[in-house]
């Protein structure tokens, strides 16, 4: 009586477990549906996608990019230089037929401004058949020779290369590059020297900054009445302190690194009292402010000539800065 067992309603029990399964394989069922109903609409939404985005490429290629209407014809170069026009119409990469809209003008312009005696480069797209290029040249302003070494044959050579006023080395100039007529020899450009091999990069600056005071000095020289007196043949910069000059007449000049202008004034009014004296600069020190030391020659007595007016096969003062391109 005490250990009589309570009868249980398993029939009551077996249907409430069923209820539980059953709700559950229907939460199931729903989250699958809500996956499949969103890989179809990400899927179908993606394929749209894509078919737009071909019948978008083949309407931009037939209409647009294969349209003989939007053919290159001209080529129209605005430039005032010593480079010759078909030459820079190579370096550009871009030839008559080819389709004005599908130009990378952006390209264009680097792969211009890439060779270092191209300043500056601009390219306009003039529908519907016209590029326009603007290009502006950098001008040699002094030379600087350094020896170029072949590691694999231990062969060394001679190398002349150009400076710009900002510094930047210019490579030799090939004559092939250049309008018939163009000299591509420029000996008569002042000479830097002192400077390292590593230092002389052909389309980078140099950084030194005695070179940015000796390309102020040059600059200062061809603009002052000097100019037309005596050939400033050598700056060199390997002292940190001052510029050592060196004639063509032979004598020496040692120049401050700065207010360039006061030096050429005070050049020109011991080089005019030498001369009323019958004598010559032998050398002369203008990077002190007052009482300057210098040494003097008897110019009758001396190897070296009186320095003379430009003689007419001295080469005329060269244009600096051609900023404005011409047709």
């Amino acid at each position: 009586m005490w250990f009589k067992r309570k009868t249980k309603n398993r029939r009551n029990e077996r249907e409430s477990v069923l209820e539980v399964k059953m709700r559950s394989r229907d939460a199931k069922r729903a989250r699958l549906r809500a996956v499949t109903g969103l890989v179809g609409a990400v899927g179908g939404t993606t394929l749209g996608v894509l078919v737009i985005w071909q019948a978008y490429q083949w309407a931009l290629q037939r209409f647009v990019y294969g349209n003989e209407a939007y053919a290159i014809r001209r080529i129209e170069l605005r430039h005032h230089g010593r480079l010759l026009p078909d030459q820079i119409r190579r370096w550009a990469g871009v030839e008559p037929g080819h389709n004005l809209l599908a130009v990378d003008l952006d390209r264009v312009r680097h792969d211009l401004e890439m060779i270092p005696w191209v300043e500056r480069a601009e390219v306009e797209a003039l529908r519907p058949d016209c590029l326009r290029l603007g290009v502006w040249e950098r001008e040699p302003l002094v030379q600087v020779v350094v020896w170029r070494l072949n590691v694999a044959d231990g062969a060394a050579w001679p190398e002349t290369n150009y400076l710009d006023a900002e510094g930047f080395v210019l490579p030799p100039l090939y004559p092939q590059w250049m309008k018939p007529g163009e000299p591509a020899d420029f000996a008569h450009l002042t000479c830097l020297t002192g400077l390292d091999r590593a230092e002389v990069n052909p389309g980078q600056k140099v950084q030194r900054p005695q070179v940015a005071a000796a390309l102020s000095l040059v600059r200062a020289y061809e603009a002052s009445t000097m100019f037309s007196l005596v050939d400033l043949q050598e700056v060199d910069v390997s002292d940190g302190d001052v510029l050592k000059g060196t004639l063509k007449q032979g004598s020496k000049i040692v120049f401050g690194l700065g207010d360039f202008e006061r030096q050429m004034l005070l050049w020109r009014s011991i080089h005019d009292y030498t001369a009323s004296q019958t004598q010559v600069i032998d050398w002369l020190d203008l990077s002190i402010t007052n009482n300057l030391p210098a040494r003097l020659r008897d110019a009758t007595a001396s190897s070296a000539p009186v320095p003379q007016p430009p003689a007419p096969a001295r080469p005329s003062k060269p244009q600096r800065n051609r900023r404005n391109p011409h047709v």
